[in-house]
């Protein structure tokens, strides 16, 4: 190849590059919003699936007043987006979903007067972190983390 046909391929090249580039640019907010509401809606499908009939099972099984969970719904399609649940008498426990995303909170101490918020880390036990994470497994594991923190 000369100069001349290399400089041809080179801005043939470019002009490819930018048009990818801007097909990838306006694809993208698309891809992530369709992306963000599989995820809430893959949230809300394992709490109905697998936490709150989980957690229910629990509260048979608990002796009366021992276990006690009261979820959250969302306000536009009734469907579950979280649950907060309490052992015996110690501290709340929630498990909420926001925007894909799984947040576990613990709140105040037995006993305490003031509610002092911790928060599971999404790189410790029981990794949850995502709808992939809210199994059976998981969930029994953080239980079974309160009942012997509690």
């Amino acid at each position: 190849m000369d100069a001349k046909e290399l400089a041809a391929k080179f801005m043939a090249k470019a002009a490819l590059a930018v048009v990818e580039k801007d097909r990838q640019e306006t694809a993208k907010p698309d891809d992530d919003g369709k992306r963000l509401e599989e995820d809430v809606e893959d949230c809300k499908r394992a709490m109905t699936e697998v936490v709150i009939p989980f957690l229910s099972e629990l509260k048979a099984h608990f002796p009366q007043d021992q276990f006690s969970f009261a979820p959250q719904i969302d306000v536009s399609d009734h469907k579950f987006v979280g649950v907060s649940f309490r052992v015996g008498d110690g501290p709340i426990t929630t498990i909420s979903t926001t925007f894909g995303n799984v947040l576990l909170s613990h709140t105040g101490a037995s006993g305490s007067s003031k509610g002092v918020k911790l928060v599971y880390s999404q790189e410790a036990e029981p990794f949850i972190s995502n709808s992939g994470d809210l199994t059976r497994e998981k969930i029994s594991k953080l239980v079974e983390m309160i009942i012997d923190h509690t």
